[in-house]
């Protein structure tokens, strides 16, 4: 009988867990909604800076115009990784898919520029855990940050890598974080954040240009570039922190969504061994009975 007790104990403790899986579920859920909506206008806001440089592009040659943030260095001696994860985990490979890329990154850079020192950035609890565990040093980390990613601190960090970059502290900025697609697809990718010309402002050619002829801009269009530079910049990261949250979400969903099936699973499973277990018992206490019986007549 103590086997049968042990199983309705861990019955119990499966269908515990099972119940905070799945509000955590539900929970996820919710807040994915919210942050995919915040992705999806998010991106037609940086459509529309594409959009507009598109325009630009139409009436000058941004190639000639100089701008702190556009200036490529030959030699790379400092480079800066803004890395972009999770605050927290029971959200599947989320946080481990994102670790591996900045491995992957950091081997790429030191093959390519093997004399450039390394400074990372992090935005999230989950990647300065990492960093720390792995002993790794990193200028800065933002950890404890707002559930909404539209209030995390963006101007501060993008402010602090302009002045590093423009300052030569930094000859080039790289950014990693987690495209959101859906719940079920999410993608970590690398991007090219400083110098912006490097990798940025060849997206504007693929754009549509404005139906309507050409605009006309206020003071000229160079001025209206140069404004728009730093504004790329906050796009990137703005969008980056958006989909990461997002992203954290979905994978948590998807997660706890997993772990609930696998509750109910075992549950069934340990429900039949206590069937059988209790069959088991019951027959052998009849047997005793019977045999019990049988030697008093």
């Amino acid at each position: 009988m103590a086997g049968l007790k042990d199983i309705k104990r861990r019955i119990r403790s499966v269908k515990n867990t099972k119940k905070i899986t799945y509000a955590m579920k539900l929970v996820s859920a919710a807040k994915l909604k919210k942050a995919q909506d915040a992705v999806l206008s998010s991106r037609e806001y940086t459509d529309a800076i594409y959009g507009l440089l598109a325009d630009i592009q139409q009436q000058l040659d941004t190639s000639t115009i100089s701008h702190p943030l556009i200036e490529t260095r030959e030699e790379i001696k400092n480079v800066g990784v803004l890395v972009v994860g999770g605050s927290r985990g029971l959200c599947g490979a989320y946080n481990a898919n994102l670790n591996k890329k900045v491995d992957l990154l950091s081997k790429e850079l030191s093959q390519t520029y093997p004399e450039a020192k390394q400074h990372y950035f992090l935005l999230g609890r989950k990647p300065a855990e990492f960093f720390r565990n792995k002993k790794r040093a990193y200028e800065k980390s933002l950890e404890d940050l707002p559930e909404e990613a539209i209030k995390w601190p963006i101007d501060e960090i993008c402010r602090e890598l302009e002045k590093s970059f423009t300052a030569g502290q930094l000859d080039l900025v790289k950014i990693v974080t987690t495209r959101f697609r859906s719940a079920m697809s999410q993608e970590v990718q690398i991007e090219q954040l400083l110098p912006v010309e490097a990798s940025n402002l060849l997206k504007a050619k693929s754009q549509p240009v404005s139906a309507g002829g050409a605009k006309l801009f206020e003071p000229d269009a160079e001025q209206v570039f140069k404004a728009i530079i730093p504004r790329i910049v906050r796009t990137i990261v703005q969008q980056a922190a958006l989909d990461a949250k997002a992203s954290e979400f979905g994978s948590r969903m998807v997660a706890m969504d997993s772990a609930t099936k696998n509750a109910g699973e075992l549950v069934d499973k340990l429900t039949l061994t206590h069937n059988k277990l209790r069959q088991s018992a019951i027959t052998a206490e009849l047997l005793d009975i019977i045999g019990g019986a049988e030697a008093i007549s």
